[in-house]
């Protein structure tokens, strides 16, 4: 093709007709253009045929990590709304007089002092952010929600750290101090069969000694004010989780209504 191009244009040279060879030059000036700009083309279709699977494989990523969240969180707000009923219980309640009483304030403290934490599936969302890859989400409004849900992970994280120094302070410390720990457990079974089991009985001895515990520990202005305050840091953290919960939602359908758009 070249070769021709070339032939064709000695021949209009070779016959002094230089309007004709001008014409023709511009023509394939034009021609070449014209190429250039389909390569062009071509080039920027398939990057953005790359970019866009690169695009549907983060989304598919982010919607995975964040159906797994959901899960966690689910059972992460169960456990604050029984945290915060079993603080509140256990605030009201009298010494125990019977065994079975003594057993029920066990388990009600057993609910409140059981230590839990929310860790998220931040896996897509952190090689986005921090690869500087977010710019592969074309959705501004997806790219605003991801952001979002990120800060309301770590707002749950501040929340989770001052809770748990709270605890430390006022639950944990002075019940260790004033009342025998997991007394509802049977230590012996769990050393022999690697079983955790309630007990069944409990000595007259030990029972009137425990009521004892219970009276001085329920009657500690410090322990009480840890049980208001586990009240409230639990509630508080579940209504956190539950907006978190709806951000989540809201972003999975953008996300899905993203990824039809290629289907």
């Amino acid at each position: 093709m070249i070769r021709l191009f070339r032939t064709i244009r000695q021949n209009l040279l070779a016959q002094n007709r230089f309007t004709r060879y001008l014409i023709y030059a511009i023509g394939e000036i034009v021609l070449v253009v014209i190429g250039i700009l389909i390569a062009l083309q071509i080039n920027n279709w398939n990057n953005e045929k790359t970019n866009r699977a690169r695009e549907i494989k983060y989304l598919n990523g982010l919607k995975a990590d964040f159906a797994v969240d959901l899960n966690k969180l689910a059972a992460f707000i169960e456990d604050k709304e029984r945290k915060s009923s079993s603080a509140w219980l256990l605030l009201n309640s009298l010494p125990p007089v019977t065994t079975s009483e003594m057993m029920y304030l066990d388990s009600l403290a057993w609910n409140v002092f059981r230590w839990n934490t929310f860790v998220p599936s931040t896996k897509t969302i952190d090689e986005l952010i921090g690869s500087g890859n977010l710019s592969f989400i074309t959705n501004d409004s997806i790219k605003f929600m991801l952001l979002d849900v990120a800060q309301q992970y770590q707002n749950l994280d501040v929340h989770t750290a001052h809770m748990r120094r709270e605890y430390d302070m006022y639950l944990y410390d002075r019940s260790v101090f004033l009342k025998d720990q997991f007394t509802i457990f049977d230590f012996d079974n769990l050393v022999v069969t690697n079983t955790v089991l309630k007990k069944v009985d409990v000595s007259d001895a030990q029972l009137a000694s425990l009521r004892q515990q219970w009276a001085v520990l329920l009657n500690d202005q410090a322990f009480l004010n840890g049980l208001k305050l586990a009240i409230l840091n639990n509630r508080g953290m579940r209504n956190n989780c539950t907006a978190t919960v709806s951000e989540i939602e809201k972003t999975i359908q953008f996300i899905e209504q993203e990824i039809d758009i290629t289907k």
